[in-house]
């Protein structure tokens, strides 16, 4: 039965590379074939410029989510435990959710120049906030009786933190960061592209800029490769965690 979604899948593929390749021969200039394409990639294999702008978007990207996962896994679990917290700054997460954070470059600009830390700041803010509402969503469908239960034997508010919040939160938490590695993802080629002209985000400025249709469409099916594997891994890590929240249950 698996063949079935894979011959499918492959179908389409080659579809896809089908008509890329009629495109490209139709107006090469506007529009590069596969093969040139793949050639602008291994010429920037060979130069270095691939692999060290995906070194340097990789450093971003993890330090970005890193970040995201631990303010927004205990920003959340803290939402939980404070009402009023959470009455008071609801509507301030869904009014920043709202916001592109691209529109904030300019202030983030003006804030941090063109360093690390302006980059670092975009992918955060982009990942953060799903990571948050899944992490306080969680902890909020905690049941109250382990709660009562933990008053009762006078447990410390840190055990109670350690041994019923987090364990019964974390698979939640884990959508959250699976719905942040795509955000995060996202935020990184923003964060290039409109505060530095660096990494994967940069290559794609500059070939633009140029009108280098063969490495643009490299890179846009190079950062869609990626950006299927992250997801995958995203899944993965969620499904592990959703059947611990099942035999917690």
């Amino acid at each position: 039965m698996r063949l079935r979604p894979l011959a499918i899948s492959a179908a389409g593929l080659l579809a896809g590379l089908g008509l890329w390749q009629l495109a490209g021969q139709r107006d090469p200039v506007l529009f590069a074939t596969p093969g040139r394409s793949a050639s602008a990639l291994l010429d920037m294999v060979q130069d270095g410029s691939l692999p060290s702008a995906l070194l340097s978007s990789g450093k971003l990207l993890v330090i970005g989510l890193a970040l995201a996962i631990v303010v927004g896994v205990g920003f959340g679990l803290l939402l939980s435990r404070a009402r009023l917290l959470r009455a008071s700054t609801d509507w301030l997460l869904f009014a920043l959710q709202s916001v592109p954070i691209v529109a904030l470059a300019p202030l983030i600009l003006s804030a941090f120049g063109f360093g690390l830390s302006a980059k670092t700041l975009v992918v955060f803010l982009t990942a953060v906030f799903p990571v948050v509402v899944n992490t306080a969503e969680g902890a909020h469908r905690v049941p109250t009786t382990l709660l009562e239960v933990a008053r009762t034997f006078r447990s410390s508010e840190w055990r109670i933190w350690k041994d019923v919040l987090l364990p019964h939160t974390v698979p939640y938490a884990m959508t959250g960061v699976r719905q942040g590695i795509a955000m995060a993802f996202v935020g990184t080629l923003a964060a290039e592209f409109f505060l530095n002209a660096s990494g994967v985000g940069g290559l794609l400025l500059a070939a633009g800029t140029r009108f280098d249709t063969a490495t643009v469409l490299g890179l846009t099916v190079l950062v869609s490769v990626l950006a299927v594997a992250l997801m995958g891994l995203g899944r993965a890590v969620e499904r592990h965690f959703a059947r611990w929240r099942t035999v917690k249950a």
